[in-house]
């Protein structure tokens, strides 16, 4: 398919212990770029640390930073026990909100297995 005009609400979470983040949900919106404006909006006052909508939103602690017009960055934290210190800790974590129109969009082929012989030549054999 090529053509744009779809809305998406594109969740990114930080990848612990390294510097870069991970697509972990894209969620088609109805009602246009302002409809999907709306939905991230609520999405960023909402989500879990893993970026999806959180059952319980009032059990985690955040901030939202609202980085452009059509982008968010959560610092989201939840308190846990943890049995190793015997104390509470606080996991923390960073989920980035983003709209975005799908401009283009193509299937992913079928994969092939490589062709007789292949593998041989790419050795350096007959």
């Amino acid at each position: 398919m090529s053509g744009g005009g779809r809305w998406w609400v594109l969740v990114e979470t930080s990848v612990s212990g390294d510097f870069r983040w991970e697509l972990v949900a894209t969620i088609p919106v109805d009602g246009g770029r302002d409809g999907a404006v709306e939905r991230a909006a609520q999405l960023a006052r909402t989500c879990s640390h893993s970026g999806r909508e959180a059952e319980e939103p009032e059990a985690y602690g955040r901030q939202v930073f609202r980085t452009a017009e059509t982008c968010w960055i959560v610092r989201v934290r939840q308190p846990y026990w943890s049995n190793d210190s015997k104390s509470f800790q606080t996991l923390e974590t960073h989920v980035r909100i983003t709209v975005g129109e799908l401009e283009h969009e193509s299937e992913t082929p079928v994969a092939q297995p490589p062709a007789k012989g292949r593998l041989r030549r790419a050795l350096g054999g007959g």
